[in-house]
């Protein structure tokens, strides 16, 4: 478990204001937000690397705030880190919806 403790003199910046955060313009940007991040995304039935073999994941739980992964015919949760997956990219601005066809 990672313990999130700030040194005294070392505080980050309070989160924006949510009535504020679509209006960013000029604006500064607060510590540790950007317009877009990358992370892996683990969901039922997505193929994923495993010491060099594929594999795919049968469901994805919280336990004791940690992520497990279980993989498709194995009972353990299997460490995220072992697991290869290229990143998702989000975005943290609204976008229009798609167009419809």
């Amino acid at each position: 478990m990672h313990n999130l403790q700030t040194a005294p003199g070392n505080q980050p910046p309070e989160p924006a204001d949510a009535a504020n955060l679509g209006n960013v313009g000029n604006a500064e940007v607060p510590w540790g937000w950007a317009d877009r991040f990358c992370m892996p995304l683990f969901r039922p039935g997505t193929r994923v690397r495993m010491a060099g073999n594929w594999q795919t994941v049968s469901h994805v739980m919280l336990r004791r705030l940690e992520l497990a992964i279980y993989l498709v015919g194995q009972e353990k949760p299997v460490d995220p880190a072992k697991l290869e997956l290229e990143p998702t990219t989000f975005t943290t601005r609204r976008v229009p919806p798609p167009p419809s066809q």
